[in-house]
Protein backbone atom coordinates (compact mmCIF):
# COMPACT_ATOMS: atom_id res chain seq x y z
CA UNK A 1 0.00 0.00 0.00
CA UNK A 2 2.57 2.70 0.72
CA UNK A 3 4.19 2.26 -2.60
CA UNK A 4 0.88 3.26 -4.15
CA UNK A 5 1.23 6.45 -1.38
CA UNK A 6 4.84 6.89 -1.46
CA UNK A 7 7.27 6.52 -4.92
CA UNK A 8 9.69 4.95 -2.24
CA UNK A 9 12.83 4.74 -4.95
CA UNK A 10 11.94 8.96 -5.03
CA UNK A 11 12.35 8.68 -1.21
CA UNK A 12 15.47 6.01 -1.15
CA UNK A 13 17.07 8.19 -3.79
CA UNK A 14 16.59 11.31 -1.82
CA UNK A 15 17.79 10.20 1.25
CA UNK A 16 21.00 8.82 -0.54
CA UNK A 17 21.46 12.37 -2.45
CA UNK A 18 20.56 14.51 1.14
CA UNK A 19 22.11 11.77 3.64
CA UNK A 20 21.89 13.81 7.00
CA UNK A 21 19.32 16.27 5.79
CA UNK A 22 16.69 13.59 4.67
CA UNK A 23 15.01 14.16 8.38
CA UNK A 24 14.53 17.69 8.03
CA UNK A 25 13.25 17.88 4.26
CA UNK A 26 11.05 15.16 6.09
CA UNK A 27 9.60 17.33 8.86
CA UNK A 28 9.54 20.31 6.70
CA UNK A 29 7.61 18.38 4.56
CA UNK A 30 4.81 17.19 7.04
CA UNK A 31 4.90 20.55 8.83
CA UNK A 32 4.77 22.86 6.32
CA UNK A 33 2.52 20.12 4.34
CA UNK A 34 0.06 20.45 7.20
CA UNK A 35 0.02 24.40 7.24
CA UNK A 36 -1.27 24.16 3.73
CA UNK A 37 -3.87 21.66 4.28
CA UNK A 38 -5.24 24.11 6.85
CA UNK A 39 -4.63 26.78 4.73
CA UNK A 40 -6.59 25.62 2.33
CA UNK A 41 -9.56 24.81 4.17
CA UNK A 42 -9.64 28.71 5.00
CA UNK A 43 -8.90 29.40 1.16
CA UNK A 44 -12.14 27.24 -0.23
CA UNK A 45 -14.05 28.73 2.60
CA UNK A 46 -13.70 32.07 1.95
CA UNK A 47 -13.75 31.19 -2.15
CA UNK A 48 -10.49 33.02 -2.50
CA UNK A 49 -9.45 31.16 -5.96
CA UNK A 50 -6.44 32.55 -6.30
CA UNK A 51 -5.41 31.60 -3.20
CA UNK A 52 -6.47 28.19 -3.40
CA UNK A 53 -4.51 27.94 -7.05
CA UNK A 54 -1.44 28.82 -4.89
CA UNK A 55 -1.76 26.88 -2.22
CA UNK A 56 -2.82 23.55 -4.09
CA UNK A 57 0.28 24.76 -6.42
CA UNK A 58 2.48 24.77 -3.71
CA UNK A 59 1.08 21.26 -2.33
CA UNK A 60 1.72 19.27 -5.54
CA UNK A 61 5.34 20.60 -5.98
CA UNK A 62 6.52 19.54 -2.82
CA UNK A 63 4.64 16.71 -2.64
CA UNK A 64 5.82 15.60 -6.36
CA UNK A 65 9.47 15.91 -4.92
CA UNK A 66 9.03 13.01 -2.62
CA UNK A 67 7.44 10.89 -4.95
CA UNK A 68 3.63 11.35 -3.59
CA UNK A 69 2.29 11.26 -6.64
CA UNK A 70 -1.52 10.80 -5.64
CA UNK A 71 -0.93 13.50 -3.29
CA UNK A 72 0.27 15.73 -6.21
CA UNK A 73 -1.91 14.68 -8.82
CA UNK A 74 -4.97 15.50 -6.92
CA UNK A 75 -3.56 19.12 -6.18
CA UNK A 76 -3.15 19.38 -9.59
CA UNK A 77 -6.85 19.01 -10.85
CA UNK A 78 -7.77 21.64 -7.72
CA UNK A 79 -5.11 23.85 -8.72
CA UNK A 80 -6.37 23.56 -12.28
CA UNK A 81 -9.94 24.22 -11.16
CA UNK A 82 -8.97 27.45 -9.35
CA UNK A 83 -7.23 28.75 -11.73
CA UNK A 84 -10.01 28.48 -13.92
CA UNK A 85 -12.04 30.45 -10.95
CA UNK A 86 -13.87 27.03 -10.58
CA UNK A 87 -14.29 25.96 -6.92
CA UNK A 88 -17.80 24.47 -7.57
CA UNK A 89 -15.85 20.95 -6.91
CA UNK A 90 -13.55 22.17 -4.20
CA UNK A 91 -14.99 20.71 -1.06
CA UNK A 92 -14.47 16.98 -2.58
CA UNK A 93 -10.87 17.86 -3.91
CA UNK A 94 -10.08 19.26 -0.71
CA UNK A 95 -11.49 15.99 1.12
CA UNK A 96 -9.16 13.73 -0.93
CA UNK A 97 -5.79 16.01 -0.32
CA UNK A 98 -6.89 15.97 3.06
CA UNK A 99 -7.01 12.19 3.24
CA UNK A 100 -4.05 11.82 0.63
CA UNK A 101 -2.07 14.00 3.05
CA UNK A 102 -2.65 12.06 6.05
CA UNK A 103 -1.72 8.73 4.16
CA UNK A 104 1.36 10.21 3.03
CA UNK A 105 2.04 11.02 6.36
CA UNK A 106 1.37 7.68 7.54
CA UNK A 107 3.61 5.96 4.98
CA UNK A 108 6.56 8.74 5.75
CA UNK A 109 6.46 7.88 9.34
CA UNK A 110 6.49 3.83 8.65
CA UNK A 111 8.93 3.95 6.02
CA UNK A 112 11.35 6.35 7.62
Amino acid sequence: MSSEIIDLDVLNELKEIMEDDFDELIETFIDDGQKQVDDLRVAIDASIAPDVRRIAHTLKGSSANLGANALSETCKVLEHDAAEDNLSDANNQYEKIKSAYEAVKASLAENF
